[in-house]
């Protein structure tokens, strides 16, 4: 057989390949089933804001809000007045008494529901709290840790 003959066997075997190939990728399934989604930073980057992933902020209903306010005076006196930060940090421990006063506010089941001994706050107002909470670190994730560890909410 010559050199060209040969060639062009070779090069028909090739095109047979690379046509299997596009009938196979023609029939196989596209692994996406929805449109591509562009990632929210990025397009901040770009200048464009994707408000739908943004909007609508929750808003807090008259009756979370008076809700709330019952919380918030008595809990920022007790971090004021009774929270040693510095001693916690120093001995690296909570004290007993501290503890019993979180648990007498309802701050280890702040979003457990009420059946079951919680105060069955939303994720708004539990975001308000939160914001006392974290004027002690070492309280921010004792707490945290109580409402994270085995609490799914729907």
């Amino acid at each position: 057989m010559s050199g060209c003959a040969l060639f062009l066997r070779q090069a028909a075997t090739a095109a047979r390949a690379c046509w299997a190939l596009v009938a196979l990728s023609a029939s196989r399934r596209p692994l996406r089933t929805s449109p591509p989604s562009r990632a929210f930073a990025k397009e901040l980057f770009l200048g464009k804001i994707d408000k739908k992933g943004v909007f609508p902020f929750p808003e807090v209903s008259q009756d979370e809000l008076n809700e709330i306010n019952q919380f918030v005076g008595p809990m920022e006196k007790f971090f004021n007045e009774e929270v040693d930060s510095q001693k916690i940090d120093r001995e690296g421990k909570i004290p007993d008494d501290t503890l019993e006063k979180l648990k007498s506010l309802g701050l280890f089941g702040m979003q457990v529901p009420e059946e079951y001994g919680g105060l069955d706050l939303s994720n708004t107002m539990y975001a308000c709290l939160g914001e006392i909470i974290s004027l002690d670190r070492s309280i921010t994730v004792t707490i945290a840790a109580h409402q994270a560890i085995g609490l799914k909410r729907e």
